[in-house]
């Protein structure tokens, strides 16, 4: 009897050995699957996000070389010669035609002759005129904006997940599109801003003995290839009063397509060492191919080629997977809990990194973007103070980032220390105010605060860092949720319950659904209504809220309200 319980022991061990070796095997099988899919498309992910970084760091660049020649004033631009090895020639079609230029007079020749080879049967200035008016219509069609994008590419996130969508085709195309208009965006805008005003001054009429004052009205330069030669044109609506249309006069500059395109691989070689720029001529010459490409510049007519592949790095799980195939003989119990515990801190190391690289990566390409641009010069005097004024927001945006994933760090390694004090709520909230005012005022909402409230005149025992860490995250969040709301206004009242103190914090915004209410306190959540490419944030405010209002011995929750959110913080009341 003994032995045959000894066999079914034996026996009962080695089933379930089996079955969780056999387990075991096809969960290492998936692992080193999911690992090789999920390095491969953090890999592609990560190419794709040098290239769209690289596109725009050219098109910043190209920006700037389609501003300094606009810049330069219409009267007397042909006459314009200067050392710029990117410029061959600056000329300009008369009203019959005729092309003058005090530049080169071979130059100037050869410019001809290229205009007398090209398919279209049109003289010099009518072929510009058609070549520049079928480059505007192109660029006017061109997308500057991409709402429908960005909320497909929501949609992924919210159906897969954030680490399934980022290798989703899909999902980069749209990303890709999205990035292109925004590109187009940002070229159009610079380029009006930093838009030198031509006045109208008396000027010569050619064709008259007279002194006639000629009015001006001048084009944005566009960039066209013409005969395999790329160029850069703007038409001239000429008036006088006499005449109120004198007529279209074209200006332009006959560019060295190679210098042009060396000066732009030169803002990338630390992204992309072998990537080409191919020229994007159309047919006949002057439609753009690449309008709906999103690898094109939006300011010069090239393509981007990267002639670089995906590296996918080798599966790093094989030395732990070893181990554990070591201490499943030794304890298969132990092993399961250890496979249980690798798998949690990767999942959460992945949502994190994953969170933070999307948050990170949208001021890093204003501050890449915008610093470029001051630096080169391209943005007038008047308007530095905006952009420095961008740069200090998503400064401030990152600082407050930092300072939360840190202040969240500090908690799970058990290293916070919490320095409580007996204070008046009214007066420790007061020194505060400015900072969240200072917050809603530029989500367009208004701070509704009476510190001569009864409830404010408690005492409470509280940690002042920790309160204003908790406060200032639930403003944080209404500035990002709630804006756009009616009333515009964030309200921060307190009552008292029983032996606590309430701090509240309402908005008007969507609120919450009830569904999402318990898991919004989780770390690295965000609800099914934030949308991740407009919201920014990586889901730890509340999470780390609640931990640092439990820490000082009180409590953070979501109570319903009749519309939008409100929040309370309790804080424990000084006793006596």
């Amino acid at each position: 009897m003994k032995a045959s319980r000894n066999w079914l022991v034996w026996t009962t061990l080695v089933l379930c050995a089996a079955l969780v070796l056999g387990a075991m095997g096809w969960l290492t099988q998936r692992a080193l699957d999911s690992e090789r899919e999920r390095s491969g498309a953090e890999a592609k992910a990560d190419l794709e996000e040098r290239t769209r970084l690289a596109l725009w760091r050219m098109d910043a660049e190209g920006a700037a070389i389609l501003l300094g020649e606009n810049r330069l004033s219409s009267r007397g631009y042909s006459d314009l010669v200067d050392d710029n090895p990117a410029v061959k020639l600056r000329f300009e079609s008369s009203g019959t035609g005729v092309l003058r230029s005090k530049g080169s007079v071979q130059a100037l020749g050869e410019l001809g002759a290229l205009f007398q080879k090209h398919p279209l049967p049109l003289e010099g200035g009518e072929l510009l005129r058609c070549v520049l008016e079928k480059s505007e219509e192109t660029w006017q069609a061109m997308p500057k904006d991409a709402a429908d994008d960005k909320m497909q590419n929501l949609d992924l996130r919210n159906t897969w997940g954030s680490s399934k969508a980022r290798s989703a085709p899909t999902y980069q195309s749209g990303f890709n599109k999205a990035e292109k208009a925004q590109r187009a965006k940002v070229v159009d805008q610079t380029v009006a801003n930093g838009y030198l005003q031509q006045e109208a001054a008396p000027q010569a009429d050619r064709t008259d003995a007279l002194q006639v004052p000629e009015s001006v009205d001048t084009g944005t330069m566009r960039a066209v290839w013409i005969g395999g030669e790329l160029f850069l044109l703007r038409q001239l609506s000429v008036s006088t009063p006499l005449l109120p249309s004198s007529g279209v006069r074209v200006q332009g500059a006959w560019l060295d397509a190679e210098t042009v395109r060396l000066r732009l691989l030169d803002e990338i070689t630390d992204l992309l060492p072998a990537a080409t720029l191919v020229a994007l001529p159309g047919l006949p010459d002057f439609s753009n191919p690449g309008a709906n490409d999103p690898l094109a510049l939006v300011s010069f007519p090239f393509r981007l080629e990267t002639h670089e592949l995906p590296q996918a790095l080798a599966a790093p799980l094989g030395g732990p997977l070893r181990a554990g195939w070591i201490a499943v003989i030794v304890a298969i119990a132990a092993v399961a809990l250890l496979v249980r515990g690798i798998l949690r801190l990767s999942e959460r190391r992945a949502s994190f990194v994953s969170a933070v690289t999307h948050e990170l990566r949208t001021p890093l390409t204003t501050f890449q973007l915008y610093s470029d641009m001051l630096q080169s010069g391209a943005v007038k005097e008047e308007k530095r103070g905006d952009y420095f004024k961008t740069l200090h927001r998503e400064a401030g945006r990152l600082s407050h980032l930092v300072e939360n994933v840190l202040a969240f760090s500090r908690i799970e390694r058990g290293s916070a220390r919490a320095a409580p004090r007996e204070t008046g709520a009214g007066g420790l909230v007061q020194p505060m105010l400015e900072r969240f005012g200072d917050r809603l005022q530029e989500a367009g909402l208004q701070l509704e605060v009476d510190l001569e409230e009864s409830a404010w005149q408690s005492k409470v025992r509280a940690d002042p860092a920790a309160v204003e860490h908790v406060l200032f995250n639930l403003f944080d969040n209404a500035a990002k949720y709630a804006a756009g709301s009616s009333p515009a206004q964030v309200r921060l009242t307190a009552e008292v319950r029983g032996s606590f103190l309430a701090v509240m914090v309402a908005d008007h915004g969507p609120g919450i659904p009830a569904r999402e209410a318990g898991r919004v306190f989780h770390a690295f959540h965000k609800s099914a209504a934030a949308a991740a490419e407009s919201r920014p944030g990586v889901g730890l405010g509340l999470a780390l809220s609640r931990r640092l209002a439990r820490a000082g011995g009180g409590d953070l929750k979501l109570e319903e309200s009749d519309g939008g959110c409100r929040f309370v913080l309790t804080l424990p009341l000084a006793r006596g």
